[in-house]
């Protein structure tokens, strides 16, 4: 069985340490919050003073940014001065593509390995993550691959691989990028038809029963905003910074993304970046608007755990 080292203990972060020792891992953490890091250590984990110490057969990084990531690996007594020919790194941070590109050359300068990563969670990470509930979606070289997946496979309930380190940051970029053009158009029509006495969920009828099932589908999650316990606005629009630095870096222009992104920066001057990205622009077309859409809400069905073995899945081209 391969020690484990974990650095980040945030919001993804701890639960998957709680995860990694309830399946009885040797697991070594490190985290800038002592307190964080004190939860783990009463939890069975063996505490490290920096992230170089942190290291270990398997070391997973689950941190905001490329910032901090960076930081934790190249910084000072970070990880790449301990990594050794045969340790793997594995960054399921909030990275984007170039990041992991970086992260692999560098890697494979001191013939250590390397997969980028991203984490699926449905409902809050606090409590999806634990129970194995949530989807990884790694990308790298098949062998190396291979390598971890009996661990993977300890931590969620599918694992999804791609043929490249970085397809993964870029996929779940993408995932954001879809998720906000939606929320936004979502909450521009639910106000528009709200303001002339049209009721959105008499909308979502017609959607139904005339066989629209994509925009009723769109407008369902729209209306499960108040459950749902997905990414906060502030997880939304550092991804999609990240993604207008990737246009700008190819020089293509994205100028349904740089709306998308000034809409939220409207969100975030309206003090509203802890909200839930539908939830957000929800309550940012209630304020811009002066339309009540309270009525365009529904509760949201409660899922109980997958009881499905763990799977693999190989993407490729």
């Amino acid at each position: 069985m391969p020690t484990i080292g974990l650095i980040g203990l945030g919001n993804a972060g701890r639960p998957i340490g709680e995860r990694i020792l309830a399946r009885g891992y040797t697991l070594t953490v490190y985290d800038l919050n002592p307190a964080t890091v004190d939860n783990m250590v009463s939890r069975g984990a063996r505490r490290a003073a920096s992230a170089r110490q942190a290291v270990s057969d398997i070391t997973l990084t689950v941190l905001p940014s490329s910032i901090e990531v960076r930081r934790a690996v190249f910084g000072e007594a970070g990880a790449f001065e301990a990594v050794q020919p045969g340790v793997t790194l594995i960054d399921l941070s909030g990275t984007d593509p170039e990041c992991a590109r970086e992260l692999q050359s560098r890697l494979e300068e001191k013939r250590a390995a390397f997969l980028g990563g991203t984490i699926h969670a449905g409902g809050a990470p606090a409590i999806v993550i634990p129970q194995g509930q949530f989807t990884i979606a790694v990308g790298g070289k098949r062998e190396i691959i291979d390598g971890c997946t009996s661990f993977l496979k300890e931590l969620a309930q599918t694992i999804i691989c791609l043929p490249q380190a970085w397809m993964p940051k870029a996929f779940k970029i993408a995932v954001i990028m879809y998720a906000t053009a939606n929320n936004i158009a979502t909450a521009e029509i639910s106000s528009w038809l709200t303001a002339q006495g049209a009721e959105p969920k008499l909308f979502l009828k017609l959607l139904r029963t005339t066989g629209s099932h994509a925009s009723a589908a769109r407008l369902e999650e729209f209306m499960k905003r108040n459950n749902n316990n997905g990414g906060a606005l502030s997880n939304s629009y550092k991804d999609i910074r990240q993604a207008l630095e990737v246009a700008a870096a190819l020089q293509i222009p994205m100028p349904l993304l740089s709306m998308a992104n000034q809409i939220q920066e409207m969100g975030r001057a309206s003090g509203l970046t802890r909200l839930n990205s539908p939830a957000a622009m929800g309550k940012l077309y209630e304020l811009i608007t002066g339309t009540d859409l309270s009525a365009a809400t529904m509760s949201a069905d409660k899922k109980g755990p997958d009881g499905r073995e763990p799977r693999v899945i190989y993407l490729s081209d």
